[in-house]
This record gives structure tokens, sequence and C-alpha cells, in this order.
């Protein structure tokens, strides 16, 4: 148990996966940090020149690779060892543990490599090519038959981990001025990093592509507020990186996938599944039955993490559950009667929708998180839309998002999503997504000419072909499981087709971000009010008075207050958290040049944005193209 209760820099410490020592390079060396000015790793701030490849780069618009400092590569793969007892197949680990169990209603002489391969693939949910079977170590040709030889096989599975994920700290000596080309300079908010030393930053080394095409060797680190990138220098200037890299975030669980798993989108992380959970449909029911809390017109509040907060400096915020998660995926609810405020529901609803989700969440990667053998935070939510019916023919009841980030004044890195109602006669609401990561540096001037390439051919090449949005269409048992650091999202248009009330109702799930300061869990939240009715029950008074007594004492809040502050809060929620802009108070060029950032931008970025953010409309014919990503959705 002290292992999941331990701080998380320290378990990431202990857990991180050093470089190999054949790959290893000068700047993750204590050592020789680059404290020595003089040295070939450390340049002035103005020797930039040796951060591109070619003395020409001086514009954005170049369309040229701008290559960083290497990265140690990194290749994962697990043994399984198979035992037949035809038609039964069992997987195993190799210290016993059994990961699969699947059927064959073959003979063993008529098996060949391509079969058994295909059965594993489905039972993992794993692509057939990562699958190589081994007999006594050597690989099968693809179209050998087993025959009767069966006691030494095994598979040898490629594990696909995605974009190595790196542990960076921050050096204390450099600059947060970095690059992205020649002429623009990136401003890196230190407040998103922990201090010096501390090395619990995630970094993706990862070459990047902007919209006009040009492509940089960059970081990108996924924060609440916004996706940091900028580019990494190049092998010359390593110690003059901010980041300074330790090793590998400790390697995911593999966790086996449920049948018809699927990503969504290229290099999102958005998975999704379908299950059936049918006793959370009759628990959720029957409490919304009880509740009735209807605020708005097309808002039901089943479980609402609005009436269940914590007063704090900054201000009102959710009060969490927590789950402890061994290293089979299991998790347990902490806390018992003091879980939640309705601890029935968040064992009987809660907890299954959290481990059906597990083997989803470790699949994320911008940014992973740490679950195994760990406590997690986790927020419960249920919700129903409600679409009214539909009155005449060119009339139609309709429900429309608008792209928003979920938390508000909590951390929440990853969004479950299981949706155990849906009625027949509503069409539509797919859930959309889009990337939160820069999509271009426009330049004029001195700083580039690439402004004018930004158009509406080049945005819908990045926008669909590069797959930055995805959507995902919603059914009766969706569970949706996302990043919420990476990515936006929004409900496109839903329509009720009937003549009576329909709704699609979901548990939700917000994942508080581990490498945060943990929240004040329901456990310690309602620690006081339990006690306290523990002592007044012996006395006999009736519940509804115990509650007058602890609401008086200040300890419980009256239905009026919680509801009025669930209205503040709800406002606050409905309005979009952010747009799609352009920005410039985080870049600036080099000259008499003028750069932008475009991409999505947290409306918490924006106290200080100039009123000329939409200059880039009289340079990029694509312009008004970007900007309509903040309509609403059409029919």
């Amino acid at each position: 148990m002290a292992e999941y209760l331990q701080s998380y820099a320290e378990a990431l410490q202990e857990r991180l996966e050093p470089f190999p020592e054949d790959e290893m390079w000068d700047s993750t060396d204590p050592e020789n940090d680059g404290e020595d000015s003089n040295s070939e790793g450390y340049r002035s701030e103005s020797s930039f020149e040796d951060d591109f490849h070619f003395p020409s780069y001086e514009f954005l618009g170049s369309v040229r690779f701008r290559k960083g400092y290497s990265i140690p590569s990194l290749n994962y793969s697990r043994m399984i060892a198979l035992s037949f007892n035809l038609p039964q197949v069992v997987g195993h680990s190799l210290v016993g543990e059994e990961i699969f169990t699947l059927f064959l209603d073959q003979p063993c002489t008529s098996i060949s490599t391509d079969t058994l391969i295909s059965a594993i693939s489905a039972v993992l949910g794993a692509d057939p090519l990562s699958l190589t079977l081994l007999s006594e170590g050597v690989p099968l040709e693809p179209d050998q038959m087993l025959g009767d030889a069966l006691n030494a096989i095994a598979v040898r599975q490629r594990l696909d981990t995605g974009p190595p994920v790196l542990v960076c700290e921050r050096r204390s000596h450099n600059s947060p001025e970095t690059l992205l080309g020649r002429p623009c300079h990136v401003d890196v908010n230190l407040n998103y990093f922990p201090g010096p030393g501390i090395a619990t930053i995630q970094a993706i080394p990862e070459t990047r592509e902007f919209v006009t095409r040009d492509r940089f060797d960059s970081w990108m680190i996924y924060t609440k507020l916004e996706v940091l990138q900028y580019q990494r220098p190049s092998e010359k200037r390593c110690r003059r990186d901010l980041l300074k890299p330790r090793g590998f975030f400790p390697r995911a669980p593999a966790w086996s996938l449920p049948d018809g798993c699927q990503r969504w989108g290229h290099g999102a992380d958005v998975w999704s599944a379908t299950f059936a959970l049918p006793n959370i449909k009759r628990l959720m029911d029957a409490h919304a039955e009880c509740t009735a809390d209807r605020p708005i017109p097309r808002y039901q509040m089943i479980i609402d993490p609005n009436q269940f907060v914590r007063h704090t400096e900054e201000g009102p915020v959710w009060v969490p559950c927590e789950f402890d998660v061994d290293s089979c995926g299991r998790a347990q609810l902490v806390g018992g009667t003091r879980s939640h405020q309705h601890p029935d529901l968040a064992r009987q609803v809660a907890l299954p929708i959290l481990e059906a989700s597990l083997p989803l969440l470790a699949k994320l990667r911008r940014p992973q998180l740490l679950l195994d053998r760990r406590r997690l935070q986790a927020v419960f939510k249920a919700q129903r839309i409600i679409l009214p019916p539909k009155v005449g023919e060119d009339h139609e009841s309709e429900y429309i998002g608008m792209w928003h980030v979920d938390g508000h004044r909590e951390d929440v890195v990853a969004v479950a999503l299981y949706y155990y109602h849906v009625d027949s006669a509503l069409e539509g609401g797919d859930m959309e997504f889009c990337g939160r990561e820069p999509l271009d540096v426009l330049a004029i001037a001195d700083a580039g000419h690439n402004a004018s390439s930004f158009d509406k051919a080049s945005l819908k090449k990045a926008l669909v072909d590069n797959k930055i949005r995805c959507r995902v269409p919603i059914c009766e048992g969706t569970l949706l499981v996302f990043s919420n650091h990476q990515l936006v999202h929004r409900v496109l248009r839903m329509i009720n087709k009937s003549g009576s009330e329909a709704s699609r109702d979901f548990v939700a799930l917000f994942i508080l971000n581990p490498a945060s300061t943990p929240l004040v869990p329901s456990r310690c939240a309602l620690a006081k009010q339990q006690m306290l009715t523990r002592t007044l029950r012996p006395s006999g008074l009736p519940p509804e008075n115990i509650q007058a007594i602890l609401a008086l004492a200040g300890i419980l809040p009256t239905e009026e207050y919680a509801k009025e502050l669930r209205n503040v809060l709800l406002s606050e929620q409905l309005k979009p958290t952010g747009e799609f802009v352009g920005r410039q108070q985080n870049v600036h060029a080099t000259g008499n040049g003028c750069v932008t950032m475009v991409g999505w931008l947290h409306h918490m970025l924006q106290e200080s944005q100039p009123p000329s953010w939409d200059y880039p409309r009289d340079f990029s014919p694509g312009w008004k193209h970007f900007r309509a990503l903040n309509r609403a959705p059409g029919k």
C-alpha cells in the first residue's frame, strides 16, 4: 500500500527507464551540464546559426527540415508462452500470469502460423504484423504448419508504444526563450514546469509539420492550459536546451484491450470501445428519478460535481473519488462510506467504468499516465442531455455543443465517458476532437513569407489528410477515452426525429493529473460531516434535523446554497473555454518582421491579447477558413 501512496516524483524516478549506455549523450551528464560557456556544446545566446543545416535559413516558409539533436531509441516487446489443450490455447507471461485464452476449432495438424497469429491478434487487439511465432526460439514461416510440435511454441509481441515519452527536468541556467525557425522566438512560460532538478516534465520528441509545410524537430509538452512546442536545438547546442532529458517514461501496462477497441485520428489520443454494463442504466435512472434535478431545460444532472465542491483561495474546486489501481488493471474504491456523497453509486457505477477504461487510459501518450500500483483521483459525474419532441416537419429539436476542455480550476488530464443510454430517435451527435497543438507560425516581412501559403487547400490537408481533427460516432454502450491536455472537443449537431422527448445519458470520469498537486479527496472532505452525524444519531434526532444542524454549523451547505453555487459554476462551464485564433504575446521575431502563432488559445491566456489578433486575414487567404473552426456545427 505504501507504493500506492508514494509521491509522484519519487515513484517516477524509481520507475523511469534510463537511456541505454551506448546511446547516452553529453546533455544527460549531470557532471557536464554545459556550465562552461566556452565549451562547444554551450554557445552564446546570439549564436543560433548552428540550429540550421543551411545558412540560407533566414525565413519561415523555406519548407526545409530543421533537425534537432538526436534522441535515444526505444523498442519494447514481450514474450508470451503458449500452452495447447485444443481446442483451447492459453497465453502466459514468462512469470506465469495468464494473458489470454482462445479457442481453435481445427486439429493441430491443420493449424498454420498465419492461422494462429490471426487468432492471437484478434484476442489481443494487436496488429498481426507485430506478432512473431517462435518454436524453440526460432521464427516460423507464415505458411508453416505447426503439426504435433506444440511444446515449445511462443509468440513475441512488438509493443506499439507510440512516440517515446521522455522524462525531463528544467535546466536552471538556460533562458525560457526558445526557437521555431531562425526568425521566430517562442517564450516558454516556466510556471508550467516544476523547479530545476525535479524531473517530472514529460516531453515528446516529434518531427512536426506546420500547415505551410515548415518542419521542425520539436519538443511537444502537454499542459493544462496549452500545448508547448519549440524547436529542439542542434547537436552542437544541445546543452543550451531548456530541458534536460533524464530517461524514458515508465513502460505502460500491457493490459488487454477490449474487443472492438479503436483509435481515432492520426496521433490523437482518442480511443473507444463498446461495453454492455446493464446495471448502470437501472441505477442511474432510479437516482435521476429521485433527484429530478434539471437546472436548465436541456440538462438533467444525475451526479453533479458542481454540488460537491471544496472552497479554496482560487475558488470552488471539485472533490474527487480515489481509486487504487493494481498491476493487473483492477481498481479498488478508497474511502468506504466516505468515498463519495453517493458511495453506493461510486462503487457500482464509477468503479466498473474506471476498470473498463484502464486499458484505454494506458494507451494515452499526450501526456502518459502512471497508472499501475498507484492511487488515482477522478471526479464522478452523470448527466442526461434532453431533446424535446419534434414540432412540425420544418422544426427540428436539436442540440449543438461548443469547443471546450473539461475542468476549470482542476487539472483534468484525461476523460472517460460511458454512454449507457441513447434514444433510438436521436440522430447525429458525434463527438468531434481537434488538437490543441500550434497549427503554424505565420510570418511576414523580414521574418518570412509563409503567411501567403496559409490557404484553404493547405489548411484542409492539415485538418483532414493529417487527421488533426477526428470525430467519433456515439451509440449506446460506447466507452470513449481521450486526453484532455491534447484535445478540445464538442458534440456535433444532434436532432430528435420523434414526437416525444428523447435523451442521451452518460457517466463521465474526469481523471486528475497525477503530476499535479492532489486535490482533497472525498474521504477527507466528508470526514467531519460523517463524524458529527454519527455523534448526533444516537440522540434520536430525525435525519432532516441532523442535516439542519450540520448546515447551521457550516459543515454541510444547504440545498439552496449548493444549487445556487452550482448554477454559477454551470454558467461558467457552458461558455467556450477558448477559440482558434492567432496569438502574438508568446512569440516574437528578430528584425522588422512579424510572426503570429496559430492554433487553439485557452481563454485564461487571453488577458494580454492584443486587439490585432486577426491581422493575418490581410495576408493569409486561408485565415477566414481557419477562424470558421469557431462556428457552431451546421446542418
